[in-house]
């Protein structure tokens, strides 16, 4: 069967993508459109916008309603009013494309206290940091073992940002960071690692308590797996159809996961939903496009140049929790 799907909101990026979700809530999102950072709210109205250079290296973070930006640099991290204007620079050791250490990525915390993810001095790992909002001065860091071509950020409820990590086609990673007390009450920083190295970090449904991952090359498992949160064991997963492989993005769309499935031709590609009984079936989305995760059982659709809020037409929407049929 092919479930309908309906479009709430729209708005043109003209060249650009979505970095992801700014809070847990998915009270707005970050997004890139040409030379410009935006904020959007879940309407997908423009709440803020911000010039960048094309240096930037990896995924950023704003907040609207402070009306600051912070930029994930090529040698430097940095915050933005505003009117753009520069607050201050937190220098690091370049990014370099030609190396495994390509770019990062910049978020605020659950408090609105700025963090990144940097290369250390001797490019055999990565440094997260926890820096002072008024002058970026590096207040704790942390290590993690990381080579990243990219980044993407994905907010937990109970305040940790899960890292979700790509070394191109050898490795993906995760790991989930929050800020933290250390002993006489300096600040520091609490790291949970994901342990694996083939699995992709996408989604974290709104309770917090499971997370969802998609196999990476399908080097062990082709499996979706959906995790318990803390603990990351498996407590579902859903084999893709024959001839069939689970794309990197999925996500918790009420009591449904919506994810894409590509054939092992080019072009065999579809969106689907599964239902808590692990049976798939077909959306009516065509189009070629990058899902995001977004609040209230709805999505993100990117295709490069537009962002599209989507939900599932449901003909059971008037009794609440009515496991589907199909």
């Amino acid at each position: 069967m092919t479930i309908a799907t309906q479009t709430l909101a729209e708005v043109a990026l003209g060249r650009g993508d979505v970095h992801g979700a700014n809070d847990a809530a998915r009270s707005s999102f970050t997004a890139r459109a040409g030379d410009s950072l935006i904020a959007l709210d879940p309407g997908l109205n423009v709440l803020g916008r911000w010039r960048v250079d094309r240096e930037g290296r990896g995924s950023h973070a704003t907040c609207p309603g402070r009306g600051l930006a912070l930029v994930s640099g090529l040698d430097e991290v940095r915050l933005l009013d505003h009117a753009s204007r520069v607050r201050w620079r937190c220098p690091h050791p370049p990014w370099n494309p030609q190396s495994a250490f390509e770019s990062g990525c910049a978020w605020f915390d659950a408090a609105g206290q700025p963090y990144a993810v940097v290369p250390a001095a001797s490019y055999d790992h990565c440094l997260v940091l926890r820096l002072e909002l008024g002058s970026g001065r590096p207040l704790a860091q942390a290590r993690i073992q990381a080579r990243p071509a990219g980044f993407h950020v994905v907010h937990h409820p109970d305040g940790w940002a899960g890292l979700s990590e790509g070394e191109g086609q050898d490795a993906a990673r995760a790991w989930w960071i929050r800020s933290a007390r250390q002993p006489g009450g300096q600040a520091g920083i609490e790291v949970l690692s994901g342990g694996w190295m083939d699995w992709i970090l996408s989604d974290v449904d709104p309770a917090g308590a499971q997370v969802i991952t998609t196999p990476h090359g399908c080097f062990l498992s082709t499996a979706l797996a959906v995790r318990s949160f803390p603990g990351l064991e498996i407590v579902r997963s859903v084999e893709p159809p024959p001839g069939e492989h689970w794309e990197e993005s999925a996500l918790f769309a009420g009591d449904m996961i919506v994810g894409a499935l590509s054939g092992a031709e080019p072009g065999q590609r579809r969106f689907v939903a599964v239902n808590p009984r692990g049976k798939i079936a077909e959306l009516d989305e065509d189009e070629e496009a990058w899902l995001r995760p977004a609040a209230g059982g709805t999505w993100l659709t990117v295709n490069g140049t537009t962002v599209r809020r989507r939900k599932m037409m449901r003909n059971d929407e008037e009794i609440p929790g009515q496991v589907p049929l199909w």
